[in-house]
């Protein structure tokens, strides 16, 4: 560009304020908190970040720094081409502001702290149980944490293209952990492309992304061999137990031909530093085929048990759910025996679940919490039952919530402090549809929800949360 255009432009900038032109020079490289971007070298500027926290101070380095005779963010001096800035707030009308000048000219860089793909949400009350809300997405490439008023804390996001088919999978089960090593980590679920061929309805074959304490990738978690398995088949994402990063329990689905029939096996790996401890395989129990719920009988085909949650007993064996079997189970951890099955459609019982995910058990009552999704009936019931850790007898029950919203699939339901936090998963014929979590106090009152915008998109099931948890 030459003086005199230059100074044209300038001049109609100085007329225009709020106008970004965007006049082309030289692109350069910035990188924000470890993604690099390219700026088009423009006077005026745009550029979507993909991940941001307000907890973490932003990085930014910008490449051939030594060009410039002039580089800041936010005011700040960016000496030899790096600089920290805090973050205040991730919304699409907040950015952090880039300022050069290089050669004579001078422009401004502004970087969109929340993706303007990135659906929007609205948050009404105020959650006070401790901890954050932790969000994951059925279709959506997005993990988000989510504060007790509602604010934005961080994410992360891939722009992809969303059909609400199962053939664009999204991240799923974002966590967090405190590993028995006293550290905090963050993990969450992707589709791995080498086995995109393997999906089927309600399974993301893939990999988890372990994350540090600064939401930094530090690992990518897959099977390891054992019988029948190939070291780095994927796992599925609907859940993860977490010990420290060199003890985990991963799920999977693994085709098995049982009496000439492929079924999708149910399987459960038990990875210490590097070695499989315990596994298990749902083809090894005939029995669990006369467990199956009539009502998925016809539907659920191949994935005839579909395992979506595993947890850890207190005696060390293991609770797990079978979505398909309408029924919660617990393993022991060593011979893999079923001890002892909860079932949810037995006729005769004051309690029923159908499709369930989200089996937890809670120490302190022996009770076991379920996310009833209430498929057959169309209703959604938060689940509590008192359980016998030994026998599996169940001696009572009650519903935590019930006012009349259906989520055909996903969801959770978590405690904090007494209160009851339900993260919605994909909505069925509720209206309106958009529940992204709700927390209730300990009396069921409900004091915080958050929730996309419209409240009777056709988008909403395309946009539907996998699992939002509290911790």
């Amino acid at each position: 560009m030459n003086r005199s255009l230059s100074l044209l432009v300038w001049a109609a900038l100085a007329v225009l304020t709020a106008a970004c032109e965007g006049i082309p020079t030289t692109p350069f490289q910035i990188t924000v908190n470890g993604v690099s971007y390219t700026a088009d070298g423009a006077v005026c500027d745009t550029i979507d970040l993909v991940t941001l926290s307000t907890e973490l101070e932003a990085t930014v380095q910008v490449s051939s720094y030594a060009l410039f005779s002039r580089l800041s963010i936010n005011g700040i001096p960016l000496r030899h081409g790096k600089a920290s800035v805090p973050v205040e707030r991730i919304a699409k009308d907040a950015f952090l502001t880039v300022e050069w000048s290089m050669l004579g000219e001078s422009g401004t860089l502004f970087l969109r702290t929340l993706h303007s793909q990135v659906p929007e949400t609205v948050s009404t009350g105020t959650a006070t149980a401790p901890g954050d809300f932790y969000l994951s997405f059925v279709y959506l490439r997005l993990i988000e944490k989510y504060d007790n008023e509602g604010r934005l804390l961080y994410y992360r996001y891939e722009p992809h293209a969303i059909s609400g088919s199962d053939d664009n999978t999204g991240w799923w089960d974002f966590q967090k952990h405190v590993g028995d090593d006293g550290k905090v980590y963050y993990s969450y679920h992707a589709l791995d492309p080498k086995y995109e061929s393997w999906v089927f309805a309600g399974h993301n074959p893939g990999v988890r992304i372990l994350l540090d304490e600064h939401y930094n990738p530090i690992a990518e978690i897959r099977l390891e061999a054992a019988r029948h398995v190939r070291k780095d088949f994927p796992p599925d994402g609907h859940d993860f137990y977490f010990f420290n990063p060199h003890h985990y329990i991963l799920l999977s689905y693994l085709d098995r031909e049982v009496d000439g029939e492929t079924l999708h096996a149910a399987y459960i790996q038990e990875v210490r530093r590097g070695r499989v401890v315990f596994d298990w395989w749902s083809t090894d129990h005939p029995e669990l085929t006369g467990w199956q719920d009539p009502i998925f009988a016809q539907a659920a085909g191949a994935d005839y048990v579909h395992i979506n949650s595993v947890d850890v007993l207190p005696d060390g064996h293991l609770l797990c759910s079978f979505r398909h079997l309408s029924s919660v189970a617990k393993i022991d951890r060593k011979s893999g025996e079923i001890l002892w099955t909860v079932n949810g459609w037995k006729p005769g019982q004051d309690f029923d679940f159908h499709g369930q995910h989200y089996a937890r058990w809670h120490a302190d009552d022996s009770s076991l919490t379920i996310f009833n999704n209430g498929n057959g009936t169309g209703t959604t019931t938060l689940l509590q039952l008192n359980v016998d850790l030994q026998t599996g007898a169940v001696s009572g029950s009650r519903k935590l919530m019930d006012d009349g919203y259906y989520s055909r699939a996903c969801g959770a339901l978590t405690f904090s402090d007494g209160h009851i936090i339900a993260g919605w998963g994909i909505p069925g014929n509720a209206d309106p549809s958009n529940r992204l979590v709700t927390e209730a106090d300990a009396a069921g009152n409900v004091i915080f929800s958050l929730h996309w915008k419209d409240p009777a998109s056709p988008l909403n099931s395309i946009l539907a949360s996998y699992r939002c948890v509290k911790h």
